[in-house]
């Protein structure tokens, strides 16, 4: 009877959270996104920031290398 009763208390504790967090994951599926990226060239991509407005560009040269990325625009 006791196991009963703590995974009783373990499957309300799981709803719980979950009615908790609910209201975030929804508003986050809203949400269209802070940043956006804009295809610039084949080997370039501009990231919008969609809260300021500013704008940094990244390239990447070969495709196993790790793209460099500006400075976000004032």
């Amino acid at each position: 009877m006791k196991t009963w009763m703590v995974a009783l208390t373990g499957l309300g504790a799981l709803l719980l959270v979950q009615t908790l967090y609910l209201p975030d994951a929804v508003s986050a599926a809203v949400d269209p996104g802070h940043f956006v990226g804009v295809e610039a060239s084949e080997t370039a991509v501009w990231v919008v920031d969609t809260r300021t407005g500013r704008v940094r560009k990244c390239t990447q040269e070969f495709a196993d290398s790790t793209p460099r990325c500006s400075d976000f625009s004032q």
